[in-house]
């Protein structure tokens, strides 16, 4: 089992200057080297090998204007090679999107340390090569403890440098031990909405604190501030191929670049808060039930609501499930997904009729077979748990159908025709006792 650990480091000025050449010549390097690799491919329709491109370094860092990549630690720099590799074989093979360049403007830089470039951890300092040692790092003490001992599980790490200029080192260690919960009976099932973020089948609701809608004035603020902040004209002009002339050079001034940091953190505060959120949620739904049943969401067709969109691209909805996925695996838990074509709101959780003219206004209906009178989203979780319940009935009799042919076999013609005579399989086990 892996598990990243994400740390916030603090370099001092010196480490950060070569930060950020490194992180600078990582850029450089993945986007001339896929820039490499396109050309050979349309001039000779062949497609470059992690080897061929680790030789095409060797003569960038041969010529004299790329003599600057020496300065950068070597396997730093062939774990870009091997993170390009990676994703150009990965649009391939599993239909991801093509590597794209990557912008010097994102101001947001990563670079990726293999586990033989990263030094020792004492305490909350961190050694990761060289030039970039006894660094202070901070993180809760849990995770300071855990980084001491696990030090020699350690698969890889990436620093990262965000666009309000801090530093995190997110660490990778390999674990095998599994930090399971106490077994519980309980089985929920969770409806996820806009008005109610989640609603348990046992009515239990968790709200939308709804970061970025109740902070709108003050991001159009930020945004108006920068807006209104101007750039320096350097005079200097370099060939700008859009439109095919001549352009100058503007770069941000410092009250601008002021602005933008500003507009950086805020949008972290809230990005932090959300995520608080979807953990504390995920952690309180996983420490009480041992089953959780959701639906596999299409969120990307949900998107396409245009009234929507904004209420549910708030919500991190993929986000969230991730962080339920990889959990339940950490804490020995189960996490279900049922069909997102499964009528969840539509069907009497009583009576089984489904009310096919449902729509997204009707908060509340009323069963016409038995009279119930249902709340939309509750309904909705009370089946989806009731579906998960049937789906993992199925899988037990699967599973114990496999354990009795295992123990009885099923080679003999006889046992063969009494399963096709229409005999379960717990009454041929009676039978062969």
């Amino acid at each position: 089992m892996l598990k990243a650990i994400k740390i916030r480091v603090y370099p001092n000025l010196e480490q950060q200057v070569y930060i950020s050449k490194l992180l600078g010549s990582c850029r450089f390097l993945f986007n001339n080297c896929l820039a490499h690799k396109i050309e050979e491919f349309n001039k000779n329709n062949k497609s470059l090998s992690f080897s061929e491109l680790g030789k095409y370094l060797v003569e960038l860092k041969s010529v004299e204007e790329y003599k600057w990549l020496k300065e950068s630690h070597s396997k730093v720099l062939q774990q870009t090679l091997i993170n390009l590799d990676t994703a150009y074989k990965n649009f391939f093979k599993n239909g991801n999107g093509f590597p794209k360049f990557k912008s010097k403007k994102d101001n947001k830089y990563s670079c990726r340390f293999p586990n033989d470039a990263i030094g020792k951890i004492k305490g909350n300092r961190i050694n990761i090569i060289k030039p970039l040692s006894n660094i202070h790092f901070k993180c809760s003490k849990s995770d300071e403890i855990y980084l001491n001992h696990n030090q020699k599980q350690i698969k890889s790490a990436t620093l990262t440098k965000d666009k309000s200029g801090d530093y995190y080192f997110s660490i990778l260690i390999e674990d095998s031990r599994i930090k399971t919960l106490l077994i519980s009976d309980n089985i929920l099932g969770i409806d996820l909405g806009i008005k109610d973020f989640v609603i348990d089948s046992n009515d239990k609701r968790y709200e939308n604190i709804k970061t970025i809608r109740n902070n709108q004035k003050k991001l159009a603020r930020l945004n108006r501030e920068l807006s209104r902040k101007q750039y320096i004209k350097t005079g200097e002009f370099k060939f700008n191929a859009k439109y095919n002339k001549d352009a100058e050079i503007k770069l941000p001034s410092k009250n601008r670049e002021k602005c933008r940091i500003k507009l950086a953190k805020y949008n972290q505060k809230l990005a932090n808060q959300k995520e608080y959120y979807l953990h504390s949620v995920a952690n309180q739904l996983l420490n009480e039930n041992q089953v959780i049943v959701m639906e596999d969401l299409n969120v990307n067709g949900m998107l396409k609501n245009h009234k929507l969109a904004k209420s549910i691209q708030e919500l991190s909805l993929n986000r969230f499930k991730t962080i339920l996925t990889y959990k339940s695996e950490w804490y020995g838990r189960d996490l279900v997904q049922i069909d997102r074509f499964f009528p969840s709101s539509k069907l009497c959780n009583c009576c089984g009729y489904k009310k096919t003219d449902l729509t997204l206004k009707d908060r509340e209906w009323v069963c016409p077979e038995c009279g119930v009178i249902h709340d939309r989203d509750l309904n909705a979780a009370i089946n989806i748990k009731k579906e998960g319940q049937r789906i993992l009935s199925i899988t037990e009799t699967k599973v114990n159908d496999l354990r009795i042919k295992n123990k009885i076999g099923l080679s003999s013609p006889e046992l063969t025709s009494m399963e096709s005579s229409g005999y379960t399989l717990g009454e041929i086990e009676k039978e062969c006792n």
